[in-house]
């Protein structure tokens, strides 16, 4: 049976929030891949760990907001609890595009272009 071309919601959810998810389906054989996977990551992974960083902050708002009682369970504020682990993947992608950019090198620089209102200056 052929595989569908949709992906499913949960899916889309991983790839979007964790960059681990969309290198799985990168080869990571050869030194060349692995450089690849690494130039992906230096590029990518900053994304990644801002949207984390994002979700942890917005959890915390939610938290200590005056709605914030309907997420407690009990004694536990439930979305205060999940703020250190959102945070901590955020500073973990973080962590990985350090770690790449040291494998792979800075990103090209593009040189500077010459503007318009540069030229009419003199």
């Amino acid at each position: 049976m052929p595989r569908r071309a949709s992906a499913s919601l949960a899916d889309t959810v991983l790839s979007y929030l964790l960059a681990p998810w969309c290198l799985r389906a990168m080869p990571r054989a050869t030194p060349e891949q692995r450089l690849a996977r690494a130039v992906w990551c230096r590029d990518h992974c900053a994304t990644f760990a801002g949207r984390w960083i994002l979700v942890a902050f917005g959890l915390w708002l939610v938290q200590i907001s005056p709605l914030g009682f309907l997420f407690v369970w009990g004694p536990v504020p439930v979305l205060a609890l999940l703020f250190p682990l959102a945070f901590i993947l955020g500073i973990a992608h973080l962590v990985a595009q350090i770690v790449a950019q040291k494998r792979a090198g800075p990103p090209p620089i593009d040189p500077p272009v010459e503007r318009d209102e540069d030229r009419h200056r003199d």
